[in-house]
């Protein structure tokens, strides 16, 4: 935890191999510092002094996005499939895009000793791509749970979260293929995301989007368990009766007719069978 206002230096460690250390001085030349190993830098803020709380955090957390980005100059970049300390927490989900590159999310604050909050991408050869997500405050703020891409390259994430970077959105957002956040998903109204976790993922061949979880409202509306959303991230019509199922998607496939079938721990109205549904294409 960063002192907001005190003169005790703050340690950050990346995986116990590189660390940053930042500190803010709030009395006399109000200065921040942080340091690396071989790498230290000081800058002082005399305007500190009129600045109020919530404008000195934010400074702070841009001293700190600054320092992971020299944190992360000074790691070889090894592939996680033949060497390194690999990731340093847990992964959740694993999606490929086209081009091979390989995404991961989870509850991970490291990737071979590199800086990476809950989700990260990989190079077809297993080495760090660095260009994605790089800086961690673009990162979602808590964990990861499904992942799927969309045919022209949209990257949607599911998981237990309420930001990525500073966006709003809870427990569902969508990346583009350049690591920059799309806030239109859901159609950019005022209730981005769904009011509880998400579980799964899955794109249908014409780019639908369908989100599985335990939630009972997908941005705004009513939606039990099951949504879908159109490719271009607006909500879609309902796949089944708002009232019909019961309980947790946990799991969601397409079939090679795009028909999607959800797994989970639910049952459907007027059903003997429980726990999967099979929703046709076009439904």
């Amino acid at each position: 935890m960063v002192h907001w206002a005190g003169v005790e230096p703050t340690t950050f460690a990346f995986g116990g191999r590189h660390s940053i250390q930042l500190s803010y001085q709030c009395f006399g030349a109000h200065r921040l510092s942080y340091s690396l190993p071989g790498i230290k830098r000081e800058l002082d803020f005399p305007a500190f002094r009129g600045l109020h709380g919530a404008m000195k955090r934010l400074l702070l957390l841009l001293a700190l996005s600054v320092a992971t980005l020299h944190a992360q100059s000074d790691v070889p970049n090894l592939s996680l499939f033949s060497g390194g300390e690999g990731v340093i927490g847990q992964v959740n989900a694993i999606a490929v895009q086209a081009d091979g590159k390989i995404l991961i999310g989870g509850n991970f604050t490291t990737v071979n000793g590199v800086p990476r909050l809950n989700l990260a991408r990989l190079n077809p050869d297993g080495t760090l791509d660095r260009t994605f997500v790089e800086d961690i405050a673009l990162a979602p703020n808590g964990e990861v749970n499904a992942i799927a891409v969309q045919p022209k390259g949209g990257i949607i994430v599911g998981g237990a979260f309420t930001q990525v970077g500073q966006f709003e959105t809870a427990n569902i957002a969508r990346y583009k293929a350049d690591g920059s956040i799309d806030k239109t998903l859901g159609g950019g109204g005022d209730q981005p995301g769904v009011n509880a976790p998400v579980f799964a993922l899955a794109v249908q061949a014409d780019g639908k989007i369908v989100i599985g979880g335990n939630f009972n409202t997908a941005f705004g509306q009513p939606r039990r368990g099951l949504a879908r959303l159109a490719a271009d991230g607006t909500l879609d019509g309902s796949s089944i009766p708002q009232h019909a199922l019961n309980g947790e998607v946990r799991a969601i496939g397409t079939a090679a007719d795009d028909s999607v079938i959800a797994g989970g721990k639910f049952t459907i109205e007027d059903q003997i069978s429980r726990n999967l549904i099979r929703i046709p294409h076009g439904q």
